[in-house]
Formats: C-alpha cells, structure tokens, sequence
C-alpha cells in the first residue's frame, strides 16, 4: 500500500520570508558618511574600508535575498512533484 505523500511548502515559504526580512534589515541601516577632509593618519584606509564594508553588505543581502528566492522555487517544485506522486500512486490503485 502506498504511503501518504505530506508536502507542504508552506514552512519552507515562512522561513524563506523569515530570512528575507532579517537581511532586509541590512540595507535600511543608516548612509555613512566618510570623512574626507581629515588628513589623519589612517583617514584614507578607514575610507576605503568603509567602501569595501558597503559593497559587501550589498552583495551579502543581494545573496541571501536569492538564497531566499530559490527556497520558495524549491519548494513549490517540490510540492508540484509530491502531487503528481501522488496523483500516479492512487492511478495505480484504480482498478
């Protein structure tokens, strides 16, 4: 007898928005300003730290976001496979 298929994307749609809401708080952070008129030694390393820090922030969230994205793909594929499984299996106990 044919086990019962449970497939339930669901879950996997929260937690995909759950992610997606954390990082999004990544990108709603206050602009920095760089100092550009100080001639303190470091001022310019500081800058192009801050620089670097920004891009990274910004590919980290891009990242995430279609991390994201591909856990809600996912699970409806897998949903819609689960269905058709499950579909063929009560097929085959049709007389």
């Amino acid at each position: 007898m044919p086990k019962d298929i449970n497939s339930n994307s669901a879950v996997a749609q929260a937690v995909a928005t759950s992610i997606a809401s954390s990082v999004s708080s990544l990108n709603q952070g206050t602009t920095i300003t760089k100092d550009t008129q100080t001639t303190v030694a470091g001022n310019s390393n500081a800058q192009q730290a801050i620089t670097q820090l920004t891009t990274f922030n910004t590919s980290l969230v891009q990242a995430v976001t279609q991390a994201s994205n591909n856990i809600r793909s996912v699970a409806a594929e897998f949903e819609a496979v689960d269905q058709r499984i499950a579909q063929m299996q009560y097929n085959q106990m049709l007389p």
